[in-house]
């Protein structure tokens, strides 16, 4: 079992103050009153390492202020996930989103393909689909980047179907989370399933999508290609 109190030990007030800084915490921000410890990534997964993970460990994690002590409840998450996927996945849904436990962009990116990502895949067909209609339609930004990310899963093992349906529903989304994670998925798919599907997107949707994304869709292209896309 992990607690909070044991995380805490570990604080650096300076790198806390530069943390609170990058995740954007101030108001009206999109990790607006979130605190910080200042730990750094390698010394949460040291302390996730070994341990033996509880859904009700984690749900305590996740509760936490402190936005070190839900990264370390969201790793224990995906471990969790290995033991009991169906349980898993519902104490992930039930803890994503603005106000909750997972609520930034460095959770989400940490697991959401290791916990949502192939656990859809188990799905029905139907079962998916509504599934990732649902995180389409949500109007919480940590919800759509949720199922954005999801989408590595099936890329990494060589499916771009998800992620080329999941593009255009998101070309008008406001929020630049969401334009680098589609973007950051699509330059994937292309190096892992083939040029051919980002450049036929891209033929398709280049001229609409935003400017964010489509730098981060291109990045591994030839400068002269990349500056041929930026011009539409």
């Amino acid at each position: 079992m992990l607690t909070e109190k044991e995380i805490i030990k570990y604080k650096n007030k300076t790198r806390a103050q530069i943390s609170q800084r990058f995740f954007k915490t101030g108001v009206g921000e999109y990790g607006e009153g979130d605190i910080f410890l200042g730990i750094t990534v390698p010394v949460q997964r040291a302390l996730v390492k070994g341990k033996i993970p509880s859904a009700q460990n984690i749900q305590e994690l996740l509760k936490s202020r402190y936005h070190e002590v839900r990264f370390c409840g969201t790793l224990l998450l995906v471990e969790f996930f290995k033991q009991q996927p169906k349980k898993a996945f519902d104490l992930y849904v039930k803890n994503t989103g603005v106000g909750k436990g997972i609520n930034n962009w460095d959770l989400i990116d940490v697991s959401a393909h290791k916990v949502i990502g192939p656990y859809i895949s188990t799905l029905t067909h139907e079962e998916r689909v509504s599934f990732i209609n649902r995180c389409i339609d949500s109007k919480d930004l940590w919800i759509n980047r949720m199922i954005i990310v999801a989408s590595f899963y099936q890329i990494v093992n060589k499916n771009e179907k998800l992620i080329l349906f999941l593009a255009p529903h998101f070309l008008s989304h406001k929020h630049d989370l969401i334009h680098k994670a589609v973007g950051w998925m699509l330059r994937e798919m292309g190096k892992r399933c083939g040029t051919i599907h980002l450049e036929k997107f891209l033929k398709q949707y280049a001229s609409h999508m935003p400017r964010t994304m489509l730098r981060y869709s291109i990045e591994h292209f030839p400068k002269s290609v990349r500056k041929m896309y930026l011009s539409l």
